[in-house]
């Protein structure tokens, strides 16, 4: 909710969704990916509908961030921050909760 705060303060509707479009497509290529690479054969997951969700995924990721540079080029440098923020703290919450366990956890 502070989050949603403080973004509407300093950005306009226009500018929160286009940093969600960022958000969510990467976030979805991650998740597909994942799913490929570990829970592919638990799941039952066809292996070329993750291949074309991740190819278009790309495509819109590809292509969204040259038309916003030309609008509004302040919102893919944020959205850049943003992403990289965000690794830094699973990476840094990953190294200081270290279980030694190599596989991901599947119950």
């Amino acid at each position: 909710m502070v989050i949603a705060g403080i973004l509407a303060v300093f950005f306009d509707l226009e500018r929160i969704a286009s940093l969600g479009v960022f958000f969510d497509l990467f976030m979805d290529i991650l998740i597909h990916w994942g799913v490929r690479r570990t829970l592919f054969a638990d799941i039952g997951a066809r292996g070329w509908v993750l291949m074309i969700a991740i190819a278009l995924d790309v495509g819109v990721l590809g292509t969204f961030p040259f038309m916003k540079l030309q609008s509004d080029p302040w919102i893919v440098a944020i959205a850049l921050i943003g992403i990289a923020v965000v690794f830094a703290f699973v990476r840094g919450y990953l190294a200081v909760r270290d279980d030694g366990a190599d596989t991901p956890c599947r119950s």
